[in-house]
């Protein structure tokens, strides 16, 4: 007979994945392609809320990871969440693959806002000098 130790843990961890499963689908489901995403037109998806108030930036580059552990760009593009708090604001999405170069587009000027992870934060902070 196994351990109810044992028996308990794997109940648990088994729950836990079933429990997270509908989540994991629902995310990738509506990750898309990001800022590949193009209309009938083939003009990009995230260009800018029809009739909407622009900001006082014309344009607004965002940055961010093509991958499950930032699903809040990838949803927010997608979806039109983001543009939706933008109103005329166009978005122009660049994607991704390293912290590192996305700090560098973030501390060259070339992006707005960067969705990135807390390490790659802090190292981008420090090397600024505090400055971005």
């Amino acid at each position: 007979m196994p351990d109810t130790g044992t028996l308990r843990t794997s109940l648990r961890r088994g729950l836990a994945a079933a429990a997270s499963l509908p989540l994991l689908i629902g995310a990738l489901a509506s990750c898309g392609y990001g800022s590949q995403a193009q209309d009938a037109a083939g003009e990009k998806a995230n260009a800018s809320a029809a009739g909407g108030k622009r900001l006082s930036a014309s344009e607004v580059r965002i940055g961010y990871f093509p991958n499950l552990t930032h699903a809040t760009a990838l949803v927010g593009l997608q979806e039109g969440l983001i543009q939706q708090e933008l109103g005329g604001t166009r978005i122009r999405p660049q994607s991704f693959n390293a912290g590192p170069s996305e700090i560098e587009a973030l501390n060259g000027g070339s992006l707005d806002i960067g969705f990135i992870g807390a390490s790659p934060s802090i190292n981008g902070y420090v090397k600024s000098k505090g400055s971005n």
